[in-house]
């Protein structure tokens, strides 16, 4: 193993398999990835609809226990939630929906007109969504080919998707062919990153051709704890690996690239020393940088399940059980298709609920399926299907103003942290729930799909006023698994890292994952974190 190294990838997940990739594709420049978790390789991370397998897997999963609101008005719903985030090798795209959603060319263009973030724009981002993508459908203006990802697009249809399609239709919303291609109102099939009926992580695609070459050391079991510093200048990365305090160099001119999600970076840069000078204090930590956003202004989307029997029609439940359980396995394993190989939601609609601007604020994702209903600690277990025909609407808020926090607590990376949600803590975000939950009843009961859904298993059509309707979404909604800007992009004073990526403040460190995009996604995040990761790349060896 190399005594220093050019380049130090703290994560292993969507934008860290990217950059390591690009960063070593010279065969010279020496880089090591270091990754908390595993490698991933389970037959349940491969399978599409294994994610059911995963969710409470803790060799696989990250758990974030968050604590009470601040916000006086939010009480008691928020205490007890528990966030989720892949762990190993892939990171979150090793346990996700394998849901393809680029976001909206606005999008970026807010980033760059808005939040200063220059040169992360619409057409940037789109040509490195180009660069990623090997679409099924071949190559379009805004379809990629060639790339290392697969992009599926409707890789496993039957007659209720085709019926929940028509009810978008029938709310007005415009029929699709790519989801990725149409910004405004829309519904059809997601397109998903699964080749021949297996999950395309960023491990099996980007890193897996980065491991390679020799030039590239994966390390599996690498808590990172804190960059050591001489004056500002990173010199290297402390970790734990499987129990042992190891500390890695970096070369006279090599960088840290810290890429370990929404949560963990932030929290790594707080425990080196980089943060607000105050709250580091309190922790016991030394200063650095005085950086004051370090792990604030987190935003996130809400999201909430709604199950309805079907009283007509067939889903896809008798899937999951018995002889017909057995069925679709065997089916998958013989020809890799059929129900099991495709993520958890086929049809997807994006619309406008209650933002004023007009632009699309909320996501569906339907399926035809449903999980049993639970208790008011869990109202809709994720690994448990219901038995009996169902349909489910999961609806997801894509333009919170309510702003969270994650604070280290101590140097340790065993210290748990401090995290508030502070969901629902403006009035836009109070009122978009409630325009949330009663477009989702109305899309659930428009053209055919209205005289095939039965009874609505959670809420219930009993909870009905805008008091009611609030109060139950307090208490049974849960994170989108979409944080970002936690270390939020700018060319402002109080940005964490410039356009550049570079962490201000201090030399030699950058941060390449969802935690820098500064503005929301309209979609999915883990193909936006897989294109920061290779446009920062890209930046990084023009620096070089």
């Amino acid at each position: 193993m190399p005594k220093q190294w050019d380049y130090i990838i703290v994560g292993a997940g969507s934008a860290g398999c990217v950059m390591a990739e690009r960063l070593s594709a010279d065969g010279r420049t020496q880089v090591l990835v270091l990754e908390a978790g595993g490698e991933n390789d389970s037959f349940w991370v491969t399978l599409p609809k294994g994610v059911a397998k995963l969710v409470k897997r803790p060799e696989h999963m990250w758990a974030y226990h968050v604590a009470q609101p601040r916000d006086p008005g939010a009480n008691e719903p928020g205490a007890g939630e528990v966030w989720i985030r892949g762990k190993g090798l892939g990171g979150s795209s090793s346990i996700n929906g394998m849901i393809w959603s680029r976001g909206e060319p606005a999008d970026y263009d807010a980033w760059e007109r808005e939040a200063g973030a220059t040169g992360w724009n619409g057409a940037s981002m789109t040509a490195a969504f180009l660069e990623l993508e090997d679409h099924k459908a071949g190559p379009a203006p805004m379809r990629g080919s060639g790339g290392l990802v697969r992009v599926d697009p409707a890789c496993y249809t039957y007659p209720l998707a085709e019926r929940m399609i028509e009810a978008g239709e029938a709310q007005g919303l415009k029929r699709v062919d790519d989801l990725n291609g149409t910004p405004g109102p829309r519904v059809g099939y997601y397109s998903h990153n699964i080749r021949k009926g297996r999950r395309d992580s960023s491990a099996r695609t980007y890193l897996a051709v980065a491991r390679k070459r020799p030039n590239v050391t994966v390390v599996t079991g690498a808590m990172a704890d804190r960059i050591a510093f001489e004056g500002t200048r990173a010199v290297a990365l402390e970790a734990t690996v499987n129990g042992r305090p190891e500390r890695f160099a970096l070369a006279a001119n090599g960088e840290i690239v810290v890429s370990a999600g929404a949560m963990e970076s932030p929290l790594l840069l707080q425990r080196s020393g980089i943060g607000d000078a105050a709250r580091l204090a309190a922790a016991g930590i030394p200063l650095v940088a005085h950086s004051p956003d370090v792990g604030e202004k987190m935003i996130e989307h809400l999201s909430i399940s709604m199950p309805f029997r079907l009283d007509r029609g067939k889903g896809t439940n008798k899937s999951f059980f018995g002889i017909g359980a057995a069925f679709a396995m065997l089916r998958y394993l013989l020809r890799g298709d059929g129900v099991l190989a495709t993520g958890p939601f086929e049809v997807g609609a994006f619309c406008n609920v209650a933002h004023p601007d007009g632009r699309t604020d909320a996501q569906f994702y339907l399926g035809g399926y449903t999980f049993k209903v639970g208790d008011d600690k869990d109202p809709v277990p994720l690994d448990k299907i219901d038995p009996k025909p169902g349909v489910t609407i999961y609806g997801q808020l894509l333009r919170l103003t309510s702003e969270s926090s994650v604070r280290a607590t101590g140097l340790s990376s065993s210290d748990a942290p401090e995290i508030l949600h502070n969901f629902l803590s403006t009035e836009h975000d109070r009122k978009s729930a409630i325009a949330l939950v009663r477009a989702m009843r109305d899309y659930v009961h428009a053209g055919p799909l209205a005289n095939m859904v039965g009874e609505e298993l959670v809420p219930g059509a009993q909870i009905e006023s805008d008091e009611d309707v609030l109060a139950m979404f307090r208490r049974l909604s849960s994170c989108g698994l979409h944080a970002i800007r936690s270390c939020r992009m700018g060319s402002d004073p109080d940005a964490v890292v410039d356009p550049r990526l570079r962490v201000n403040g201090v030399q030699g460190v950058r941060v390449a994952d969802c935690s820098i995009m500064p503005w929301h996604v309209t979609g999915n995040t883990n193909a936006p974190a897989m294109a920061v990761g290779l446009r920062g790349a890209k930046l990084m060896l023009e620096d070089r």
